[in-house]
């Protein structure tokens, strides 16, 4: 066979392969279609009969139609512990249930950024409310808003993760917002920027911790729609009451209490008589979550009007107590005693060290006193003039302009306590430095107050068994004083006279704890003093903020207070909680008020057994998150 026969014979064979081949081909392409028919017509009858097998159930409930006999529900849920994994629930016709194809294609990257965007928009709004009800103009409703916010956006949470990111973010942002004065005081008190920044968001990440709790807690109760109000209301005071209570013992900072924003809201108000500030916490997060459930998509009628009707209960018992409250306290009949408001505004002076120009001012005031010879009590700030209530330049004013105006003077200062030292072989003095208010009277100091909560960084510095070296490699020990904490049992220091009256003492950082009033009220106090030196605040919402913990103090156990502030906000507060005058910011001022007494003053049920609904909401929530290791949730 030659070239040409064999090339012609090769191509013949290739000829009837390709041949071959394409009739295989469409051979198996139509005994695929009839396969895929197939399967198409047993899926849809496999739909048929599944459609039928559930109408059924719908209509004989947990029974079997042939033998009736009782079966588990098959849409039951499984039990699965709580998880940080990141675990998948079931948000029925959810908005996120029907994106969720999107978010897998990834054709559809830019819907996933648009859900993360709106979560990141949610958490920073809600924060930014928050701020706007804790600001210097405290608008109030602000603050139902941002709750409500944060409980819509937990019921659209996906995952624990995403629950727990989302806590993060709010409290990261809410902190930055209600704490931005930590900012403007260090830079104004150092003038050092970068310290003042890292403060600030350190701060804001360390007390983003209980929105982090509260976030990953509520989201576990969103899917039971009566429990969610409820649940997540004990949890947001069980945190707060946690913070108190780590602060009073060891070391806090318990600022944040969400009822302090409804400061001007006297009615509401009236039940921290009863319940205390966490009261009002508990009533602002219940309605909110509860109007976001209300509201919410895919919310079956009754479960609308059953919460909406435990909302409006809420709501009728809190405001029916607290128009009784106004109404009685109104009817009763008191005694006066009348007391001098001083705000010398001597603050920046003292800073620059111009202590002349210091006394100069107090000397005015002082003539000014004289000319009211019926003043019962002149209330000085906290730090009137820097020296020693015992001796010095403070004790000498103070023995001077109470003799000259017969009135008792209290006025903060530092006061020093020498005792013997233990050690034999060591005969010096062991000198110890409170921060402490003076009673005087006719020339002589004649009782004291120390100060119980001191300041951490202010007053002392924590650890400083421990961290001494760090301290002082940092010079951080010459920017903070070393005082030592009062103890004992509460101060009660008393007008003597035709009008015997007895008060309590407050010393600025502790109007943040509750428990320190009480025992003074317990003790017998009438009403209280409170003094201060919000100078170091500058212009901010802090002199504002600390102003609003005083009415909480008030209306908890039914007494007046009298506040006086270096450089404002001094004020005087009547026993429900209401602002009869305060001043402004840097500016000097005297004011004469007469302090209305009742004659038989009674002890409130938060003063005598103290935040007992707190701890109630505390042990609720750890019944709770008990219930949550075994909550029942639906895979997506």
């Amino acid at each position: 066979m030659n070239k040409e026969e064999l090339k012609n014979k090769l191509e013949e064979i290739a000829n009837k392969s390709k041949e071959v081949s394409l009739k295989a081909f469409f051979a198996i392409k139509q005994k695929a279609k009839v396969v895929f028919a197939d399967f198409q017509e047993r899926r849809q009858k496999a739909k048929l009969a599944k459609a039928e097998k559930e109408a059924s159930s719908k209509n004989l409930g947990i029974y079997d139609k042939q033998d009736r006999e009782l079966k588990p529900n098959t849409s039951s849920f499984t039990i699965k512990p709580m998880s940080f994994s990141g675990q998948k629930v079931s948000v029925k016709k959810s908005f996120f249930s029907r994106v969720k194809s999107f978010s897998i294609n990834p054709k559809n990257c830019l819907s996933k950024f648009t859900i993360n965007f709106l979560f990141l928009g949610s958490a920073f709004v809600s924060a930014w409310l928050l701020g706007l009800s804790f600001g210097i103009e405290a608008k109030s409703f602000c603050a139902f808003f941002a709750l409500f916010l944060i409980g819509f956006t937990i019921r659209y949470i996906k995952t624990s993760q995403g629950s727990l990111c989302y806590g993060l973010l709010l409290g990261f942002f809410a902190n930055l917002f209600i704490f931005s004065w930590i900012f403007d005081t260090i830079l104004g008190g150092m003038g050092n920027f970068l310290l003042a920044m890292l403060s600030l968001v350190a701060l804001a990440l360390v007390l983003a911790i209980p929105y982090i709790l509260f976030a990953l807690f509520a989201w576990q109760y969103k899917h039971k729609l009566l429990l969610f109000p409820f649940a997540s209301a004990c949890a947001w005071v069980a945190l707060e009451v946690l913070a108190q209570l780590v602060a009073y013992k060891w070391i806090g900072f318990p600022w944040f209490v969400l009822g302090y924003t409804q400061y001007a809201n006297l009615e509401l108000i009236q039940i921290s008589a009863l319940l205390g500030a966490y009261g009002v916490s508990f009533f602002i997060v219940f309605c909110s979550f509860g109007l976001s459930v209300i509201l919410g998509k895919d919310i079956q009628l009754k479960d609308r009007a059953s919460t909406l009707l435990f909302v409006v209960i809420i709501s009728l018992l809190f405001f029916g107590y607290g128009k009784k409250q106004l109404f009685e306290i109104s009817q009763k009949e008191n005694k006066i005693v009348k007391i001098a408001i001083v705000q010398p505004n001597t603050h920046k002076d003292m800073i620059e060290g111009n202590l002349q120009q210091v006394s100069q001012t107090l000397n005015n005031i002082a003539l000014v006193l004289q000319s009211y010879p019926d003043i019962d009590l002149v209330v000085w700030p906290e730090s009137t003039l820097p020296d020693y209530l015992e001796e010095g330049s403070l004790k000498d004013f103070m023995a001077q302009i109470s003799s000259n105006t017969k009135a008792y003077q209290i006025a903060g200062g530092t006061s020093v306590d020498k005792q013997e030292n233990d050690n034999k072989e060591d005969t010096a003095e062991e000198i110890k430095e409170f921060v402490a208010a003076g009673l005087y009277h006719q020339g002589n100091l004649t009782d004291k107050h120390y100060k119980r909560q001191l300041v951490p960084f202010g007053e002392f510095l924590p650890l400083q068994k421990y961290l001494k070296e760090v301290y002082d490699a940092n010079n951080i020990s010459s920017l903070t004083g070393s005082f030592v904490k009062g103890s004992g049992p509460a101060k009660i220091l008393v007008l003597e006279g035709e009008k015997e009256t007895s008060f309590g003492a407050q010393i600025c950082f502790e109007s943040i704890f509750p428990i320190l009033w009480r025992l003074e009220v317990l003790g017998g106090a009438e009403f209280f003093v409170n003094l201060s030196n919000d100078g170091w605040f500058l212009k901010t919402a802090a002199p504002y903020q600390h102003l609003r913990l005083n009415v909480f103090r008030a209306v908890e156990n039914n007494r007046p207070i009298v506040r006086s502030a270096n450089s404002g906000l001094s004020a005087y507060i009547n026993n429900f909680g209401k602002i009869e005058y305060h001043t402004n910011l840097d500016e000097q001022a005297l004011e004469i008020i007469e302090l209305s007494l009742p004659l038989n003053p009674e002890h409130t049920f938060y003063t005598i057994y103290g935040d007992i609904f707190g701890f109630l909401c505390l042990f609720l929530t750890l019944v709770f998150s008990y219930n949550c290791l075994g909550l029942s949730q639906e895979n997506d």
